[in-house]
């Protein structure tokens, strides 16, 4: 959402420009907009609110989203982020430094994959994968993006390969191509804990995402991501999401961190769907 208004404002602004690097930063998400199921006879609704500033080379948006009620009026205070318009070439120089280190890693992992038998390494192909995260979140069979994951469970190390295909050229920004790239950071989190009955991560936001022009789902080049977490703190995992397109970085999810909670007390905020009766 905020890329596609920061998108719109741009082109409304600087119309004929290309478009710079859009880094949807310092994203905070206070709360979460549970869907109801069935829906009640107004609906859910959810307000975007941006601002732009000096839209030049240091521009910026700044977006906040809000639950509102069907006339508008503030119900919950939801998230808040930044959109800072940058230079994609910056980016690539800063991933030039790293890259070659992120390639050798998920190599390196693939090639344990073949040869251990140890346990400590495994693949995890989509079927399963997405049957692990149902432990707290479930996705629809369009967000379903790894269709393979090599995980270092010791090492909180994992890269994925990504099966995304383009349902048309004009959303390449959209979900089924954004919160896949990234959906590695929660599923090492959760698959590795001993206790998931007892304990979810769930992550509150993120420093940085920074998606290039380079990430071209479907354009015949193998598309992965790579991360490895670290503790951060009491009960607390971070680490960054670095998503590739054949051997180059073109893309990176920065400051991802993952809290544990106990699921009594997530049940509390999120409870669970009640079962339908026959």
């Amino acid at each position: 959402m905020a890329i596609t208004v920061a998108k719109h404002i741009w082109a409304n602004s600087r119309p004929g420009e290309d478009l710079p690097g859009l880094n949807v930063c310092e994203m905070h998400v206070d709360k979460p907009l549970k869907a109801q199921n069935p829906q009640v006879g107004d609906g859910q609704w959810l307000e975007m609110r941006a601002t732009a500033e000096a839209l030049g080379d240091a521009g910026v948006v700044h977006c906040s989203f809000s639950h509102v009620s069907p006339t508008g009026a503030r119900i919950d205070d939801l998230a808040h982020c930044l959109v800072r318009l940058e230079d994609e070439d910056e980016w690539r120089g800063e991933w030039s430094m790293y890259e070659h280190q992120v390639i050798a890693q998920v190599e390196r992992l693939q090639a344990r994959a073949q040869m251990e038998n140890s346990g400590q390494i495994r693949t995890i192909h989509r079927q399963k994968a997405y049957e692990l995260f149902k432990s707290f979140v479930e996705y629809d069979g369009d967000y379903q993006a790894m269709s393979e994951i090599i995980i270092d469970k010791a090492a909180l190390e994992a890269t994925a390969l990504l099966d995304i295909l383009p349902k048309s050229e004009h959303e390449l920004s959209g979900p089924y191509y954004l919160d896949g790239s990234c959906h590695l950071s929660g599923f090492i989190c959760n698959a590795t804990d001993e206790d998931t009955k007892r304990n979810a991560y769930i992550s509150h936001g993120w420093s940085a995402a920074k998606i290039s022009s380079g990430f071209q789902p479907g354009n015949g080049k193998e598309l992965r991501s790579y991360v490895r977490m670290q503790p951060e703190g009491k009960d607390v995992l971070g680490g960054t999401v670095f998503v590739l397109c054949g051997n180059k970085i073109v893309g990176s999810w920065e400051g991802v961190s993952f809290k544990r909670i106990p699921r009594r007390v997530l049940n509390i905020f999120l409870p669970p769907p009640k079962p339908t009766r026959s």
